[in-house]
């Protein structure tokens, strides 16, 4: 009998796009999901390695990072006495210096501060929103008897020649006796090589003698100290190192144990991620 046309096929035609695709394409795009993967690991690797290779602990802190670390380093509970409020800049309540009585000393440890001669650009903004000269005044005011240790960590601002800016953290110590300014140290984590052509010392003078009130002048001292404790090519823990220089003064009044290896220990101890 003859076939008639309305019979349908046993099987139906592979219609999956799976089934479509060559299987050249297929295989290619297989090896390389397999080369991706195995470039990513290879990348990631190499960035593990070159982390050990430098002593980089964590990802480089901003500026309200830093000074959330400082609350947490000196707060409440460890005796010290916070002063919060808004600004202009930063729209969250956020601290801008704290102090404590040591023995016959007041310590006061501030939010970060920029070096910057304009306070109201963005970079300034962006830079903790705080002029290093502007807080200084305040503090000074605000405790105006007695010797008083300033640590006030500065966000180093300005460019640096053709690779734009600095975008460095360094601290500050300012020693200031009966309201009078008497010693500023520039405390770099890294050593001069770079700070050689930035010159920070010079930049935050600068800030310092163009706010009068101060009451600073040309011959002002004003040092800056090269620990070489950062490795040059570690670009990310410069703010827990200051972090850890503000703790070693005030628990020893000076950087003279400080080392690299005690940093990385106080990074790991408090957790400064």
């Amino acid at each position: 009998m003859p076939i008639s046309n309305n019979t349908s096929p046993l099987l139906s035609p592979i219609s999956s796009p799976l089934a479509q695709t060559p299987c050249a394409t297929l295989m290619k795009e297989a090896m390389k999901s397999l080369l991706s993967f195995q470039f990513g690991d290879f990348c990631a690797r190499i960035v593990e390695i070159f982390r050990v290779l430098t002593d980089t602990h964590g990802e480089k802190l901003t500026c309200s990072q830093l000074n959330l670390q400082l609350d947490a380093l000196f707060s409440k509970e460890e005796g010290w006495t916070p002063l919060k409020r808004e600004s202009e800049y930063i729209p969250t309540k956020q601290t801008v210096y704290r102090s404590r009585q040591i023995e016959d000393t007041t310590y006061v440890v501030s939010a970060p501060a920029h070096d910057l001669l304009d306070k109201c650009s963005t970079t300034a903004t962006l830079s903790g929103g705080h002029s290093a000269a502007a807080l200084l005044d305040e503090i000074k005011k605000e405790f105006p008897t007695g010797n008083v240790k300033t640590l006030i960590p500065i966000a180093q601002s300005n460019p640096l020649g053709c690779f734009g800016l600095r975008g460095h953290f360094v601290l500050c110590e300012v020693n200031i006796n009966k309201g009078i300014i008497s010693a500023i140290t520039l405390h770099d984590p890294k050593a001069g090589l770079i700070d050689g052509f930035y010159k920070g010392d010079n930049h935050l003078k600068r800030q310092f003698l163009n706010h009068e009130s101060l009451g600073l002048d040309k011959k002002s001292i004003l040092t800056a100290q090269h620990h070489g404790h950062q490795h040059l090519l570690n670009g990310n823990d410069c703010g827990r190192y200051t972090l850890y220089y503000v703790d070693t003064i005030i628990k020893t009044g000076s950087l003279t144990q400080a080392s690299a290896k005690d940093a990385m220990a106080f990074f790991s101890q408090h957790c400064v991620k």
